[in-house]
């Protein structure tokens, strides 16, 4: 046997592979995977897939959201027998493990340990949770965010203590959201021409919070209501961080942002549509306020000849050069800075221009193009024009927070055709989703707050565990094959203390 294959394969994550000693001996040569006859019977067991859902009760008890849910809303005559947050916590759970649609209710409602492990005789059924959702006003939607409001406060408590964090960057960014049914309530043409709803999301980049998550008919404009939100969600921020800074795309370059921003003492950053008057400014400027600026904050470390891989070929643009397509290239950049009033402005702001010198390759000819970005701010002068176009162009990675919670938790299932009942299912998924950042900020390992919803669920939810009582207790028993058994049983001792 070569000695290659004697040593055990690297892996990235610890505990996905066996040590040989482990390993049973095969006295035969072949592959591992027999694929035996199984035998299969049923039998009465107090097992669930579900055992991590144990980490998002506990921290639901803990943080007193039950009785903030009752105390902010009053949809219910009688709770016979379930209350409003019993409803809304169902909707929570079952987004939390994966439910798509409010018929994978059903899935928890039927489970013995499930209900077992919630305290609860009986779960609301997948009907009756949907009426639950008509019943929302435009005033209850306020209460129950504010409701989650403060609840997100006491999480930011519970991981940081009475220390608040340096900086928060505040993203905003709208998604079109088409349907398929033609009498959904508040749907309507977008600006792409789909037909559904256009949801507003305000999140947190350093933990993929949701602060608000909004629904809005289609023909909304992308910006539309997004300054008045943020008057609504800086009291909270301002509890939990010493600085705020707002980020957005062109669309949400309008005034009333601005005024927002300066009435409440925070910074923004923001890029600017590239009018004709900006481009104007951008050409008249003289060669000596320009600066050079590398795309890429630090430079790639060199390596030694001896490590050195050599370069794959760029596929693309040898293709694009095969078809005779139209090949752009970014070569240098620089950037410069001027003071602008836009209109209806209440006074002047920053604006940095990133200019950027781009090669055009097409069909074997070589041209020169010369592009303008452009990003305004209210950031004072020690913060330099690099470090805000970094700061700016970061907050691209909101694309991919408003991907999962469209995919990862279903957030934009629309799954009545109630506009109000719509909208309270996105609020019922932003504390889903915020339940998976709090539980990785105060239980969990801290690099699960960047994970994605799958492997977050893989690591943390898909659990097999016993649920059982014994002396007036309720005991999880979770599977010791899983890998993340002990992260498990550590995070529900420090959800306890």
């Amino acid at each position: 046997m070569k000695r290659s294959s004697r040593i055990r394969a690297s892996h990235v994550n610890a505990g996905t592979s066996s040590q040989r000693v482990d390993l049973p001996l095969r006295g035969r040569r072949g592959g591992e995977l027999l694929h035996p006859k199984l035998h299969v019977d049923v039998e009465d067991t107090d097992t669930t897939p579900y055992g991590g859902l144990s980490l998002a009760a506990q921290l639901v008890s803990q943080l007193g959201l039950p009785a903030e849910i009752d105390a902010s809303l009053d949809l219910l005559r009688a709770h016979r027998p379930y209350s409003e947050a019993d409803h809304v916590l169902t909707h929570v759970y079952n987004l939390f493990v994966g439910g798509t649609c409010i018929e994978d209710i059903a899935h928890l409602q039927g489970s013995e340990p499930i209900r077992r492990l919630l305290g609860a005789r009986s779960l609301p059924d997948p009907t009756t949770a949907g009426d639950f959702l008509r019943r929302f006003g435009e005033e209850d939607l306020v209460a129950l965010d504010e409701a989650i409001d403060t609840a997100q406060g006491r999480a930011w408590k519970l991981a940081n203590g009475k220390r608040k964090r340096a900086v928060a960057l505040v993203d905003m960014d709208s998604h079109v959201h088409p349907v398929y049914g033609h009498q959904m309530e508040g749907t309507d043409f977008t600006y792409k021409g789909s037909f559904g709803y256009h949801p507003l999301a305000i999140t947190l980049a350093e933990t993929q919070e949701c602060l608000r998550l909004v629904n809005r008919p289609g023909n909304t404009p992308s910006a539309e209501g997004a300054a008045e939100l943020l008057e609504e969600v800086f009291p909270l921020l301002e509890g939990g961080f010493k600085r705020i800074v707002v980020r957005g795309d062109s669309a949400f370059a309008r005034h009333d942002i601005y005024d927002a921003c300066d009435a409440n003492g925070h910074d923004f950053a923001i890029v600017l549509p590239a009018h004709q008057n900006l481009v104007a400014i951008a050409e008249s400027l003289q060669g000596k306020a320009w600066k050079p600026f590398r795309g890429s904050e630090k430079p790639a470390p060199k390596q030694s000849k001896a490590k050195r891989r050599k370069r794959g070929c760029n596929v693309r643009r040898r293709q694009a050069k095969k078809r005779g397509k139209r090949d752009l290239k970014l070569k240098r950049q620089w950037l410069a800075e001027v003071e602008y009033k836009p209109s209806r402005a209440k006074q002047s702001y920053r604006v940095i221009i990133r200019r950027q010198r781009i090669e055009e390759s097409n069909q074997g000819e070589l041209f020169t193009l010369w592009r303008y970005r452009f990003v305004i701010s209210n950031m004072p002068p020690r913060h330099s024009a690099e470090a805000v176009v970094r700061l700016t162009y970061q907050r691209c990675d909101q694309e991919n927070v408003i991907e999962q919670l469209q995919n990862g938790i279903a957030a934009m299932a629309m799954p009545t055709g109630n506009f109000l009942a719509n909208g309270a299912y996105l609020v019922c998924a932003r504390l889903a989703c915020n339940i998976k950042s709090w539980l990785a900020q105060i239980a969990l390992p801290k690099e699960a707050v960047r994970w994605e919803w799958k492997r977050f669920r893989q690591a943390f939810v898909i659990v097999a565990a016993r649920v059982v009582h014994h002396a007036r207790s309720v005991i999880v028993r979770v599977a010791r094959s899983h890998r993340f058994a002990d992260d498990i049983c550590r995070g529900i001792a420090r959800l306890q203390t």
